[in-house]
């Protein structure tokens, strides 16, 4: 199967961090399913850096490495990603742009998303979730 991962799934993998659930750490280190991941998870971590709101052992290049050694496929944003995240719902509760791009990317490459963001059942009917 093909999955994609949320921003703070990469991190809790990086870590080894028991939040990162059984479930989830077994997708993504069986080597029958693809993982994505959108290019703009690294733009949240490097804003996440800047702030110092990253607790990290990790540079921004090593979670670029990390990802190229778990043979995790990083997504460029596509216009069609962009067309999509304008036919997302509005939430009042929910104007995460990140999130909403990675649901958007999610729906254009036939993913299902990684995430415990409990968020992203908003969108339900457009993307599949697994934690």
């Amino acid at each position: 199967m093909d999955f994609l991962l949320d921003t703070h799934a990469l991190i809790w993998f990086s870590e080894d961090n028991k939040q990162l659930s059984v479930n989830a750490r077994s997708i993504i280190n069986n080597n029958r399913n693809k993982i994505f991941l959108s290019i703009v998870s690294f733009f949240e971590l490097a804003i996440k850096f800047n702030a110092g709101k990253l607790d990290s052992n990790l540079s921004l290049t090593d979670f670029f490495v990390l990802a190229s050694d778990s043979s995790i496929v990083v997504l460029p944003i596509s216009e069609k990603d962009l067309s999509n995240y304008l036919l997302l719902p509005l939430f009042t509760n929910h104007k995460d742009p990140f999130d909403k791009l990675i649901i958007a990317t999610a729906m254009e490459e036939h993913l299902t998303i990684i995430t415990t963001d409990k968020k992203f059942i908003l969108y339900k009917e457009l993307v599949d979730i697994i934690w």
